[in-house]
């Protein structure tokens, strides 16, 4: 069986859920899966007075990723970076980062596949700590666990080349050092 054909079996299961643009006549160059945990967070907030317009913002950079808008991959070092894939590189974590408004979120996922992003789950960056905090690390880990609950034996995508994670409208900061 491919990852492909796994990821069909997990939606039909519900142990995966497809994100949804808020425009049903979007464009969807790419493809965000959410875990059950992740999607219900979602939900949840979006019923809170106080974190429902921080969570339609999160939403709407979904759309943004899904519809093929222009996104900015980089490192720790870059700031602005719409994705960054976490140290250690190998463990291949990636944070979909929604800056604005504040407090922003960080979305933690892996690639399972060319354009199609698997986050499991997301926490407000305050309660992060630094890049290389107990958090972050804790954040790594979890996210390793339930790809392997979810995926394994599968492996997420790895790569040195940006266009092996996300194939069009990609501008890799890396390359600008």
């Amino acid at each position: 069986m491919s990852i492909q054909e796994h990821i069909r079996t997990c939606l039909d299961h519900g142990r995966l859920h497809v994100h949804r643009p808020l425009d049903p006549g979007a464009a969807h160059l790419r493809i965000v899966l959410l875990t059950p945990e992740l999607r219900e967070e979602i939900d949840a907030k979006l019923l809170d007075e106080h974190a429902g317009n921080r969570t339609g913002a999160f939403l709407a950079d979904l759309d943004r990723f899904i519809g093929g808008d222009p996104i900015t991959i980089g490192d720790r070092r870059h700031k602005h970076a719409f994705l960054k894939r976490l140290d250690p590189q190998g463990d291949q974590v990636w944070e979909l980062r929604s800056i604005d408004p504040k407090p922003s979120v960080r979305a933690f996922g892996t690639f399972a596949h060319t354009d199609i992003l698997v986050l499991t789950h997301m926490r407000l960056r305050t309660e992060l700590g630094g890049y290389k905090s107990r958090a972050f690390g804790n954040e790594i880990r979890r996210t390793r666990r339930t790809w392997q609950g979810i995926f394994a034996p599968y492996r997420p995508v790895a790569s040195e080349k940006v266009t092996d994670y996300v194939t069009e409208n990609v501008l890799d900061w890396r390359d600008t050092r």
